[in-house]
């Protein structure tokens, strides 16, 4: 028996800036406080601080001593979706908010090996996912819960190849998690899909940084795709919980490389400006297929996703020995073609930043950062069908983001 409720799934994955993910599609950029609090502008070419492991591994050299940062970005989105004549064979309600607080760690550690040599560790979730709609929702067919875990061990190593050229590189090994539900029209009730897959997957991020010139230095940083074969199970039931099938389910994701350009220029010793264009191949999603042993969740849905550019603007202020003050602009394009291909999984759209933060040297061995953004969006709209049941209206987005982050100095 094949189940045509499993046409929506975007199953693997996927983020949607209604949840954890804020970065464009379902990347979460919130790598960084410090880089929080300028809305990350630059961040390849900063070498602030020893998140430039995942920003550009060749800022590892400009780190002087031994550096542990332990960071947690607390995020607050607003998805709530209101319905413009949606139709379904069964009607539902409680339009209501999707979006879940989440709170997304990082975890980095730098150490100098020599004058020209250095190390370091970076644990990140550079994907995620949580949103969960009531399950009797008039969208209930095609999502009610999404929740995508991602953790990304990234040793990297860091070469000053001459006095103005440092070169990085480091692997990443990454382990995802998916769980994904949405309700069946059985005829006389609804049913429950619940998808569940994991996978390891591996890939690779390089950086170079050039000095040019005392004050202004350039960057240039790539980070990889990785693949991932997700399997797991896949279950529909009954209201009463009556297992109708049960069967092995597998897709294939490309989680897609990155490539951003970045300056950083001193304009004096209290202020600096930096900036940045970043581009994220979202075009790799073209189509998401699943496929199960009894064919009973089989499926294809198109996405045709474009790539995304990210543009970054930001300016650090040194107030004095103790406090550093930051502020900055981004704007992020949304990958999503078009309402039609927007769905309530992933109700993405453009979005702009607003972000200040500080910086406050407690003791010679102990830093502490804060940062806060706002991330403005218009309404996207959403015309999501599976040819029979058809999901139409609009979003009211935004999310509140803050950073805290200590570091260590050793």
């Amino acid at each position: 028996m094949k189940l045509n409720i499993l046409k929506a799934p975007t199953f693997l994955l996927l983020g949607t800036m209604s949840s954890a993910s804020f970065g464009a599609g379902f990347a979460i950029v919130e790598q960084s406080v410090t880089g929080l609090g300028r809305a990350f502008a630059g961040s390849a070419a900063s070498a602030e601080d020893a998140s430039t492991i995942f920003f550009n591994p060749a800022g590892l050299v400009y780190l002087k001593q031994s550096e542990l940062d332990l960071a947690i970005n607390y995020v607050a989105p607003n998805s709530e979706f209101n319905n413009d004549g949606t139709s379904s064979p069964s009607n539902g309600g409680d339009y209501g908010d999707a979006a879940k607080n989440a709170v997304v760690p990082n975890f980095y550690y730098a150490k100098p090996l020599n004058e020209k040599l250095a190390f370091g560790l970076g644990i990140t979730a550079p994907f995620g996912l949580v949103t969960e709609y009531n399950e009797s929702w008039v969208g209930r067919y095609f999502a009610v819960k999404s929740d995508l875990k991602t953790i990304n061990f990234n040793p990297s190593l860091a070469y000053k190849a001459t006095d103005k050229l440092s070169i990085g590189f480091g692997v990443s090994a990454e382990y995802i998690d998916l769980t994904l539900s949405q309700m069946a029209n059985l005829g006389t009730s609804d049913g429950k899909v619940k998808l569940e897959a994991d996978d390891w997957g591996y890939g690779y991020n390089l950086g170079l940084m050039y000095q040019a010139t005392p004050d202004t230095r350039l960057a240039l940083a790539y980070r990889s795709k990785i693949s991932h074969t997700l399997k797991g199970d896949g279950t529909l039931t009954t209201a009463n919980g009556t297992v109708l099938a049960d069967q092995n389910i597998q897709g294939d994701v490309d989680l897609p490389e990155t490539i951003s350009l970045a300056i950083h220029h001193q304009i004096n010793p209290k202020w600096s400006v930096m900036a940045d264009a970043t581009m994220t191949r979202w075009s790799r999603f073209q189509e998401l297929a699943i496929e199960s042993d009894g064919g009973a969740f089989t499926s294809t849905k198109p996405e045709d996703w474009d790539n995304s550019m990210r543009y970054g603007l930001g300016v650090n202020y040194r107030y004095s020995d103790k406090w550093q003050l930051r502020s900055g602009i981004a704007y992020d394009e949304t990958p999503v073609p078009s309402a039609q291909r927007r769905t309530a999984r992933i109700p993405d759209n453009n979005r702009k930043w607003l972000a200040v933060g500080a910086t406050y040297h407690y003791s010679d061995n102990l830093i502490i950062d804060a940062g806060y953004a706002h991330l403005f969006a218009s309404n996207p709209s959403i015309k999501e069908s599976d040819g029979t049941n058809h999901l139409n209206g609009d979003y009211d987005v935004s999310v509140d983001l803050l950073g805290v982050q200590l570091r260590w100095l050793m």
